[in-house]
């Protein structure tokens, strides 16, 4: 059961579409990270009927948003160390109410891994070589990745949808 409600702290203002899926990816990741916690955002529900840019119905969101953070057992917090000055306001709620207020980035470094033992990616890779007596000649290459680095992959994917992502093999 999802008994832990979780307070997802992270930017609206500013590139607010792109904000507003970043903390859909926050909420999707802590879902599937962690069994009992449900998170809260309301930045991304409340932007679908008000409307940020107004300032009465930012000051209504920011007042939804403090309800919900009041019921909250956690706030954690996306980019502690640049919060935005509604981030700012939801962080010294929390303090001054005693709901814990955790670095994002140290909840998920600190989280107990799973201990089971993940396979490997074989992943083939054709290459055109040429032409051999009028038929074209194909070599293929072999890649393996590690089933760590699979799954960092597609962390990575969730965080920066619609961005490619470089990884250095490991020397």
């Amino acid at each position: 059961m999802r008994d832990r409600l979780v307070y997802i702290c992270s930017p609206c203002r500013g590139e607010m579409e792109k904000n507003i899926i970043k903390a859909q990816g926050y909420c999707r990741e802590a879902a599937e990270l962690w069994p009992d916690v449900l998170p809260i955002a309301p930045h991304v529900y409340c932007t679908q009927f008000l409307n940020d840019e107004n300032p009465g119905e930012r000051a209504v969101g920011m007042d939804m948003g403090i309800s919900l953070l009041s019921i909250c057992d956690e706030l954690w917090v996306y980019g502690i160390d640049n919060p935005s000055e509604g981030m700012k306001h939801e962080i010294a709620y929390a303090e001054e109410h005693g709901i814990p207020v955790r670095n994002a980035a140290e909840v998920y470094k600190n989280r107990p891994q799973d201990k089971c033992e993940l396979g490997d990616a074989l992943i083939v890779l054709p290459s055109h070589v040429g032409n051999l007596n009028g038929v074209a000649a194909v070599e293929s290459t072999t890649v393996r990745i590690s089933g760590e680095a699979v799954v960092d992959l597609a962390i990575q994917l969730r965080r920066h949808r619609g961005h490619d992502i470089t990884m250095e093999a490991d020397q």
